[in-house]
């Protein structure tokens, strides 16, 4: 298989690498050479990507885990830490979403997207910021969302939209802070896109995502994963603070 760009050796964690671009992210990195720790919840669904990075002869290390759970996030950082002795790469892909609105979201429901979307990027990138500094190097890919720019309504949930709209806005602040540190930090911003979180939406709600398109389909994590590798490569050495939309034209902004 061909490598478009160079990551040879490059240490590259993935948080939500269980599933949907998470999954593929992971599949990209390894096929471009990185070297793997993958973090989810599900254990089933890291063992489902462990077993197609088999497939393809590579391997990867896995944490099962809650991405916010401050303390099992250090330990896993930490345990890297102490197999690798460095981190060059970071892609935060954990999410998830309720389908309640506004008005019916429960404090609990709103609280527990916002925990894993937002406050479980935070805590990754904290922990893989202590590493980065000291080595003055490293990547950071946040997963936003269109609706964190334009606000969810028909297309997501409030506290969907909220959490992606924070995550863009704690990006664009790392990378202000760790401008001089050598550590670049970016954002890809997915438009709708076909992955499990879409497994129970209605067809015509995948109908009225489709419309709204200019490219005439959903993404697919490919595609999102794709562009990930890009800006993790030296190719994308002077890109810094941006958000990447791959929404097929939705933004255009």
């Amino acid at each position: 298989m061909s490598k478009h760009y160079d990551l040879n050796g490059k240490i590259a964690i993935v948080t939500g690498a269980g599933s949907g671009i998470g999954r593929e992210v992971a599949l990209v990195l390894a096929e471009e050479g990185a070297e793997l720790s993958l973090m989810d919840l599900n254990k089933e669904g890291l063992a489902g990507t462990i077993r197609l990075l088999k497939e393809g002869q590579f391997s990867g290390d896995t944490y099962a885990l809650n991405i916010s759970d401050p303390d099992a996030v250090s330990k896993a950082f930490d345990q890297i830490e102490g197999k690798w002795s460095r981190v060059d790469i970071l892609v935060t892909c954990a999410g998830i979403m309720s389908s309640e609105r506004t008005w019916d979201i429960s404090p609990e429901s709103w609280k527990k997207v916002l925990d894993v979307n937002l406050m479980g990027t935070f805590l990754a990138v904290r922990c893989a910021l202590k590493l980065m500094r000291k080595q003055k190097y490293g990547k950071i890919i946040t997963i936003g969302s269109d609706v964190g720019k334009r606000g969810g309504g028909r297309m997501a949930d409030s506290a969907y939209a909220a959490s992606k709209g924070g995550v863009l806005a704690f990006t664009r602040t790392v990378a202000r802070e760790v401008a001089l540190d050598g550590i670049s930090v970016n954002c890809v911003n997915p438009g709708p896109t076909r992955t499990p979180m879409h497994d129970d939406t209605p067809e015509e709600k995948i109908q009225l995502m489709r419309s709204g398109i200019p490219k005439g389909r959903l993404g697919k994590p490919r595609d999102i994963a794709n562009a990930v590798a890009f800006l993790v490569s030296e190719l994308a050495e002077h890109i810094h603070g941006e958000t990447l939309n791959v929404d097929g034209g939705v933004m255009m902004d």
